[in-house]
Parts: C-alpha cells; sequence; structure tokens
C-alpha cells in the first residue's frame, strides 16, 4: 500500500510544541524503517497512518484513502502493534479466534508456524507469561494477518536474543510487492538487511525520507584502512574507520548501513549527507 503525508502537523492539546511538524512523504511497499530520538514524533506518526488521530493540519492518505474514514473497505487492511499493547482473552488463541473475523487474509498456518518458531503453542495462559513471552505470542499473530499495512511500534522491545533473530526472518517472509511494513525501531541493526527505505525524524520534523536505492546510489559505506578527505561521516573503530563518503559513477555500489545513516543524520554532518543524497548528478 503507498502512504501519502501531506504536510502534516499534530498538536497534543495543552502540551506545548507540535508533535509532528510540515510532515510530507511518499511511502512505496517494502519494508521501511521508523527512526528518531525519544519524543521525535514517531508512535503520533503512527497513529495518524493507522487512523486512530486525525492531524491537526495536512492529510494523510492510504491508497488514495483517509485512514481514519471508518469506510468497511478500511477494515481489515492495516495493523498497528504498539509497544505495551494488551490483548484481550485468555490465551492468544482465544484472541484470535475473536479478532480474526475481521481480517479476510488471515492465515491459521502462519499463525502455527510463528507460535512454533517462537516455542509457543498459543494455548498459554496470556496472564501467566512474561513480557517477552506475551510479545512473541501477539508477533505470532499480527504476523499472520496477511494486512496490506502493518505497523509495528519498537517490536523487540521485551525480546531476547534468539526472538529479536526470529523476529527478523519472520519478518522477511512477509515481502510481497504490495505490502508496506514500517517498523518503529531504535534497534536498527537487527533489520538492516531488511529495510527498503527510511523515514528519519527529528525533534518533530521530517529530516530524511529516502530508499535504499536513492540512498546507496550516492553514498558508499565504508570500513577505511586509512583517512579520506572526502568523507562525510566517520566513526573511529578498534580496527579501522567506518565512514559514509560520495559514491563516484565508477564506484562499486555498497549497501545502505542504516545504523550509521542514521546516527550521521543526528551528528554535525547532517547537512553534508542531505545534500549528497537529495541533489541531482549533472
Amino acid at each position: 500500500m503507498d502512504i501519502e503525508l501531506k504536510d502534516i502537523e499534530f498538536s497534543y492539546t495543552g502540551k506545548g510544541a507540535p508533535a509532528l511538524q510540515g510532515v510530507t512523504a511518499r511511502i512505496a511497499p517494502g519494508i521501511h524503517l521508523l527512526a528518531g530520538e525519544n519524543g521525535a514524533g514517531k508512535t503520533t506518526l503512527l497513529h495518524i497512518i493507522a487512523g486512530l488521530r486525525r492531524p491537526t493540519r495536512g492529510l494523510c492518505l492510504i491508497d488514495g484513502a483517509d485512514p481514519a474514514s471508518d469506510r468497511p473497505g478500511e477494515m481489515g487492511q492495516l495493523f498497528l502493534l504498539e509497544e505495551n499493547q494488551e490483548f484481550p482473552g485468555k490465551t492468544i488463541m482465544d484472541f484470535a479466534a475473536q479478532h480474526s473475523r475481521f481480517y479476510p487474509k488471515f492465515s491459521q498456518t502462519d499463525f502455527l508456524y510463528n507460535l512454533g518458531e517462537f516455542g509457543l503453542t498459543g494455548n498459554e495462559p496470556m496472564k501467566k507469561l512474561s513480557v517477552g513471552m506475551k510479545k512473541k505470542a501477539q508477533l505470532s499473530y499480527i504476523l499472520a494477518l496477511g494486512t496490506p499495512l502493518l505497523l509495528l511500534d519498537e517490536p523487540t522491545n521485551a525480546l531476547d536474543i534468539e526472538g529479536r533473530e526470529t523476529l527478523r526472518r519472520l519478518i522477511g517472509m512477509q515481502i510481497q510487492p504490495d505490502r508496506t511494513l514500517l517498523i518503529s525501531t531504535h534497534s536498527i541493526e537487527q533489520f538492516e538487511s531488511l529495510f527498503d527505505g527510511c523515514i528519519v525524524l527529528e525533534r518533530s520534523k521530517l529530516v530524511l525520507t529516502a530508499t535504499e536505492e536513492e540512498v546507496s546510489s550516492r553514498l558508499a559505506f565504508r570500513n577505511l584502512r586509512e583517512s579520506d578527505a572526502e568523507a562525510l561521516y566517520t566513526e573511529p573503530q578498534i580496527n579501522g574507520t567506518l565512514a559514509i563518503t560520495p559514491l563516484h559513477r565508477d564506484d562499486e555500489p555498497t549497501r545502505t548501513d542504516w545504523r550509521m545513516l542514521y546516527s550521521a543524520l543526528h551528528s554535525p554532518a547532517q547537512a553534508r549527507i542531505l545534500e549528497s543524497i537529495t541533489t541531482k548528478r549533472p
């Protein structure tokens, strides 16, 4: 599904500065990183895309429709999993039996497979599960919904290392030409190989929205053994220096290092990085 954001602004009544200011972006199908510091506006933006909040100003469209319209045709098209969301039901199986009827593409086969990958049966009492195991049960279910748009807010929180790797693998299986996944996370490295693009916020404003191709066709992410005068951003390491450099026409493209790009965009190198991505080549 295509997401179009037009000059989005949102303010919480009586809570000071706007949570979002002038956010304009177009997000195509694929798996996208939504990144920003705490309080940057990530959760507010997810709520607007999910139709849970209306922007104070501007417009959000999902495949040309307003997600907050509550039209019957929009039901079952998207799902937002929030960070500390509770699912009513004695077990995740009980919840799925009632809730999945609203999602025509729900797959019981995928649901059972996901549960098995997380080491669950689905019949465990939710009240007796640890926070991490409860999150695994929820993820098993929502990844089987088959919604064209899936929004995940900090999905790795409370997961152990094995659980995070399982989640990365299961999300990788969600890739379809017309499906959009938006993942808000501070654990960028966990999903780095999956991202097709990014939306980066800083202090309620949009810093960058770009696809992997747009970034990797302009920037190179390298591990340097010696200094490079062209480096736009560097991170010293024990065995060299991680660096972002301009990509020249004859250079071999590199895969985008989303974690390093995010760090660069929150450093004094931000302006140079953005200029390199957005300036058209002669």
